[in-house]
């Protein structure tokens, strides 16, 4: 019993999900617990002039090494695989919006 609920979370694919929400999630998360004054967008536009949406997206991010040590713990290898992924798919948007 224990061996299948296991193999159930060990995919590529939720690994993917958790890495690529949960940067958005605690992004999201520090917009609620800042300015509550401030439309979203205007938030959003705010962090672009400042230059500062790439470095906060970015710690945002961090967290997804958390959850990749967490799987890896875990031996979900499928799951940190997706984590990884969705990391990668990160640096890979940093680094498009940093030459821009």
């Amino acid at each position: 019993m224990q061996q299948s609920r296991r193999n159930r979370f060990d995919n590529t694919g939720i690994g993917f999900l958790v890495g690529f929400v949960l940067p958005l999630a605690v992004f999201f998360v520090v917009y609620l617990f800042g300015n509550n004054d401030v439309s979203f967008a205007d938030y959003l536009t705010g962090l672009w002039k400042l230059q500062a949406l790439i470095k906060l997206g970015s710690l945002c991010v961090f967290l997804n090494s958390a959850v990749f040590m967490g799987f890896i713990q875990l031996k979900f290898e499928k799951a940190a695989r997706g984590v990884l992924g969705a990391t990668i798919i990160y640096a890979i948007v940093v680094m498009i919006s940093r030459a821009f």
